[in-house]
């Protein structure tokens, strides 16, 4: 018995000696020389990185040049800024090659066109749907510009189908060419100032940037265009869309004053419930969330111009504690009031 046992034990033995020669001996030969080299298996590296820094690039048509700062947000999707220095006497080829972009115009008015359409005009606040396809694609600037876009290629734009259940399919499709411009409001407008006033130079800013653009990319693709069901079979009744839109104006035309919902409900004849609901399907934020918008807005507005304090600025917009304005613009842009104020 003991026999047999030694007997195992040492072919064994000799066995795992034999193993670790031949693997010495692969070892010591190149990989190409190697006896099984089916059996190595290379995985790709994945590069993307949010923390990574920005690409820049120059463009310069007709004397003018455009400025391009690009950052990688995922595989297959790119947030852009682009400044155009000046205006754009003849059109020229819009500075995008991705498969399908969302563009914003930050600052300035254009003249778009795609194909043989005639030129579409967008201002300050439109966001732009565009899909090239195998159409040519042509903008002027009518003054100096600053525009951001997301693009997408065609894998990730039909991985936006995850996103939403009624995306139009003629968005993902190879040779549908596609291009309107809708106006922005209430957050998806605060967003995309957000964005435009983040230059991404540090890590900070490049993950806020990040941030930023999933939720204004969130909130594109509840507008209609992208979920046409939601048009067609609307959630509030014509006089309800009414009495919330009333109700934004109040708060745009009054922001520097207190505001309760029960004295805006009185003001425009809507109960609260249907008030608070109507603000966060109209403009994706609460109420008192949309006054704080209305509010950072107008406080860059006067910081920008360099007629107001940080404190004069607070006190125009509603705030007697300056800390608490402080907080807040930060939290709506990244920077501290003083940053802001024209130099």
């Amino acid at each position: 018995m003991s026999a047999s046992i030694s007997t195992v034990l040492f072919a064994n033995v000799s066995h795992l000696h034999l193993t670790a020669k031949k693997a010495t001996a692969r070892s010591a030969f190149p990989l190409n020389e190697m006896e099984e080299p089916n059996q190595i298996v290379s995985k790709p590296v994945t590069t993307y990185c949010p923390f990574k820094a920005p690409s820049r690039s120059v463009a310069s048509s007709t004397g003018q040049a455009i400025e391009l700062k690009r950052f990688e947000q995922r595989p297959g999707m790119s947030f852009v800024r682009a400044h155009v220095t000046g205006s754009l006497q003849a059109p020229i080829e819009w500075p995008a090659r991705s498969f399908l972009q969302i563009a914003f115009v930050a600052t300035g008015s254009l003249l778009i066109s795609q194909g043989d359409q005639a030129e579409r005009p967008c201002q300050t606040g439109d966001w732009i749907l565009i899909k090239p396809a195998q159409a040519s694609l042509a903008f002027r600037s009518l003054e100096p510009t600053q525009l951001l876009w997301i693009g997408f290629d065609q894998q990730a734009s039909q991985g936006l189908t995850g996103f939403s259940d009624t995306l139009t399919p003629q968005l993902i499709d190879s040779t549908t060419p596609q291009l309107s411009a809708q106006p922005s409001s209430g957050r998806l407008l605060a967003i995309g100032h957000e964005l435009a006033a983040l230059e991404g130079d540090n890590t900070r800013e490049r993950l806020l940037i990040e941030a930023k653009t999933l939720e204004w990319l969130a909130l594109i693709l509840d507008q209609p265009i992208f979920s046409p069901c939601r048009a067609i079979t609307p959630l509030q009744s014509a006089r309800e869309a009414n009495a919330v839109a009333a109700a934004a104006r109040f708060i745009e035309q009054r922001f520097s004053e207190d505001h309760s919902i029960a004295n805006l409900s009185r003001a425009v004849h809507l109960n609260e419930f249907k008030l608070k609901r109507g603000f966060k399907e109209c403009y994706g934020t609460t109420i008192f969330g949309y006054l704080r918008q209305v509010r950072m807005e107008k406080a860059r507005e006067m910081l920008m111009q360099g007629n107001a304090s940080v404190i004069e600025t607070a006190n125009s917009v509603g705030y007697s504690n300056p800390s608490h304005f402080a907080r807040a613009f930060k939290q709506a842009f990244g920077i501290n009031p003083s940053e802001a104020i024209a130099s």
